[in-house]
């Protein structure tokens, strides 16, 4: 199996060398999409590329940014792994922040909060919590995907190989998974968002309160915490996300109704009096939906105390992403974190310039942030997927493009992050660029992803076969 992964690196980037930086036309599905087109670095160079369009050669280095507007922006990200609408953490941002301006809080945990309500979601992958929020008292039974078998990406892998191998695969499919032992414990999804706050440098309030979300005020939460044991942020996270979920799928009385009505069990009381108390601000309510409520959130911050990134903390931001991305499902433990390690040596091996080789290196940590739109049964799906499934999991890339071309420290890249799954016949997706279309870095990173893919394959079946 490695020596089918060389063999396919060897191949790309044979035929990489050989077709070299040229001018690359615009891609017409994608102009028609979005207004405009995919183009290569070359195509920039030689002044063909419109301006939105992002490439990763040339561009300057990172001196400082904000990074509650990077945070805001790739929120859209964990909206999209909550199910909720794009714009749920912004939204539950201004909500949570006016709540503490009511209480007078002080800056300083103003600022704990509001790291909190942006990082709120950052533990959930494929949890899709928030709807289990608002459909609290109308369970419905949630399928729960097998995942003691071997994946289907990896079977599709394997078949390459030869016939002989997959039906020893299929054959191994029938035996329970037992650990290997060099699997982490899975943390769950409030220790996950509290490790992730931790590494992107809040405070321990901040994590604190990411861990405390889904406590509930009557102790009925995950850890029985009771009123006042619970942290005022956890609190206030926990009415802001609930009010803005029914606010958006119900309306604003349903949303004023149902605080009333957990006020004492849910909701600390005196939170709800104080969001009952805007029942009446109705145009303050409908100021959430605007399109500039991320800029809204960005502008709540409190602004004696905006954190600024350089390069070093973007990498920390595109870390902390990727393992939230690779949560998602249990089959891509580090799947992210591997491929940028691939990338980087193969960009190194190409001479690269460092400043490029960073670049590429994001755009391979969060190449499958996309995936969050993705239902987790489809990702931990074992065997083949049905037209409408595999339909599903080929917009991821769609996805990805989408959240980073609008975040503007990441845009530069966004190309090339939503190219990993194209092909150079022209037979990869979701847009089917050829070869001539593919530029190095991204097909550096098409190379990557398919080797971690082989590689991860057969430490599945070496675990399937010691059992």
């Amino acid at each position: 199996m490695q020596v089918v992964a060389a063999a396919a690196v060897t191949i790309w980037l044979g035929r990489a060398s050989l077709c070299g930086s040229i001018p690359l036309p615009g891609h017409a599905r994608l102009q028609k999409t979005y207004g405009f087109p995919l183009t290569s670095a070359a195509a920039a160079s030689n002044g063909s590329m419109l301006r939105h369009t992002p490439t990763p050669f040339g561009m300057p280095a990172v001196t400082h940014v904000s990074l509650s507007e990077v945070l805001a922006a790739m929120s859209r990200a964990l909206d999209l792994t909550e199910g909720q609408l794009v714009g749920h953490t912004v939204r539950t941002t201004l909500i949570g922040m006016r709540m503490a301006e009511e209480l007078d809080l002080s800056a300083f945990d103003r600022v704990a909060l509001y790291g909190a309500l942006l990082l709120k979601d950052s533990g959930s992958s494929g949890q899709s919590r928030v709807v289990e929020v608002v459909d609290a008292h109308d369970p419905k039974p949630r399928h729960l995907p097998n995942i003691a078998e071997i994946p289907g990406w990896a079977l599709t892998a394997v078949k390459s190989v030869g016939e002989d191998s997959f039906r020893v695969v299929g054959s191994l499919l029938r035996r329970p998974r037992v650990n290997s032992g060099n699997m982490p414990r899975m943390l769950s999804r409030a220790e996950r968002g509290e490790s992730i706050a931790l590494k992107m440098g809040f405070s321990t309030a901040t994590a604190d309160a990411i861990r405390h979300i889904d406590e509930h005020w009557d102790g009925t939460g995950p850890a029985g915490r009771v009123g006042h044991e619970i942290p005022l942020f956890s609190r206030i996270i926990l009415l802001a996300q609930t009010l803005d979920a029914f606010y958006t799928q119900r309306g604003l009385f349903a949303a004023m109704l149902m605080a009333r009505q957990r006020s004492g069990e849910w909701f600390d009381p005196l939170l709800v009096r104080i969001a009952r108390s805007w029942r009446e601000d109705v145009d303050w309510w409908e100021s959430l939906q605007s399109p500039d409520a991320t800029a809204m959130a960005v502008a709540v911050e409190p602004q004696q105390h905006t954190r600024y990134v350089d390069d070093r903390g973007l990498d920390d931001v595109a870390r902390a992403f990727a393992e939230i991305i690779d949560a998602k499902s249990s089959y891509t433990y580090q799947h992210s974190t591997n491929v940028a390690k691939y990338a980087r040596a193969t960009a190194f091996e190409l001479g690269f310039e460092k400043r490029d080789v960073s670049v590429l290196n994001r755009a391979a940590l969060l190449h499958d942030v996309g995936k969050l739109g993705v239902s987790s049964s489809i990702l931990d799906k074992a065997g083949p997927m049905t037209d409408a499934e595999r339909a599903e999991m080929q917009q991821h890339p769609l996805f990805t493009w989408e959240i980073l071309q609008r975040v503007g420290a990441f845009a530069q890249f966004a190309r090339t992050a939503a190219l990993h799954h194209e092909k150079l016949d022209g037979t990869g997706y979701p847009w089917g660029v050829k070869g001539e279309e593919l530029d190095i870095p991204a097909r550096i990173l098409c190379v990557a992803d398919i080797y971690e893919a082989l590689t991860e394959a057969t430490r599945h079946l070496r675990v399937a076969i010691a059992s």
